[in-house]
């Protein structure tokens, strides 16, 4: 691959989004268009959004243009246009999303049909066993099920300014890595051109965020993350590959799964809001916007250097990424009873008319 495409992928996108974000905040506050507060962010004011609609431009462009000048091959264009209709999809459910504020069981119906259509197009996610690959249903249904779940992750991360920007583009720059590796200059591009529309867009949603990027960008996000992932294990079909695509997307995987395991535990609907993701824990216990930022940045950037060395075939990186998940997912689960808990004790000394302690 010459330097000038890997360098084109990603300076074109970032200047893309770069320049009109600002426009279409602009856009954004004359219509209206922002995010009120709610059980995911925190804000306390509205903040407009539609940023995402610069992140679709900033990747479709540069693959427009790198594709005009330079092509991508049979397989290259191949993968693309299997990625056209769903990811449309999303872009439009997103969209309607943003404006409407859509049932979480309507957004999760179109997802499906979204990664099914991807599946069947031949995106596949392999798991490395060969009993497994062969059959081809057992893969549409695996594939379909982690497509569903990285743009639902992407997009239940994204409540805190600078969150899903950030950590998408650490996974993003490590998924390059991974498909040089690999000799999948498609990918590489695809890659970069996501590491540049999130570093455009952190000029503008880093703590404290002037825009956010709307459900229409972090789905849009967190699909072409899962697809970039499957084609790298298209590429070179192997257990190492999945453990290190799964160690790339490990923290909003991990915030997923949290919120799905505490909502079961608390008894909650699986699809209700509520204030006890990552970036509200680590808030709640005194952290500061860009403080928290930082913390989920170094433990995302951790796990895709992991990733990185698991795709190598290294054992230690696998073992040290599943160890370090699970710590994550017990510490951070109890921090959450902990913070619910605290909450229910404040809640009731305020209903008895009382002030609450202070002390521990």
């Amino acid at each position: 691959m010459a330097n000038l495409q890997v360098l084109l992928a990603f300076v074109l996108s970032f200047s893309v989004v770069a320049i009109v974000t600002p426009l279409i905040r602009l856009l954004a506050l004359r219509w209206k268009l922002g995010d009120k507060p709610n059980g995911r962010n925190l804000h306390t004011s509205t903040i407009p959004h539609l940023g995402g609609i610069g992140m679709v431009a900033g990747v479709v462009l540069t693959l427009v243009v790198i594709g005009r000048f330079f092509g991508f091959g049979e397989t290259g264009s191949s993968f693309f246009y299997k990625l056209a209709v769903p990811v449309s999809l999303i872009v439009v459910l997103g969209l309607a999303d943003d404006i409407r504020n859509l049932r979480a069981r309507q957004k999760l119906t179109i997802q499906i049909i979204a990664s099914t259509i991807l599946a069947v197009s031949g995106v596949h996610l392999y798991l490395g066993f060969e009993t497994f690959d062969t059959n081809i249903l057992a893969v549409i249904l695996l594939t379909s099920f982690y497509l569903v779940g990285t743009s639902s992750s992407v997009n239940l991360i994204d409540g805190h300014d600078g969150v899903a920007a950030g950590v998408s583009l650490i996974s993003a720059a490590a998924f390059a890595v991974l498909a040089w590796i690999v000799g999948a200059s498609h990918l590489v591009v695809i890659a970069l051109a996501l590491s540049g529309v999130c570093l455009g867009f952190l000029i503008y949603n880093f703590p404290p965020g002037r825009i956010f990027m709307g459900d229409a960008g972090s789905m849009f996000l967190g699909i072409v993350l899962g697809a970039v992932a499957c084609g790298l294990s298209m590429a070179q079909p192997a257990v190492t590959t999945f453990v290190a695509v799964c160690l790339v997307l490990a923290i909003p995987t991990l915030d997923a799964l949290l919120a799905i395991a505490r909502r079961l535990f608390l008894r909650r609907p699986v699809f209700l809001a509520d204030h006890q993701h990552i970036h509200h824990i680590l808030s709640s216990f005194g952290f500061t916007a860009r403080q928290t930022v930082v913390i989920l940045y170094s433990l995302q950037a951790v796990m895709a250097c992991l990733g990185v060395l698991a795709m190598s075939g290294y054992v230690i990186p696998i073992v040290a990424g599943g160890v370090v998940f699970v710590l994550l997912f017990v510490g951070f689960f109890r921090l959450m009873v902990v913070a619910k808990q605290r909450s229910h004790t404040v809640s009731q000394d305020l209903s008895h008319g009382s002030v609450p302690s202070l002390e521990k």
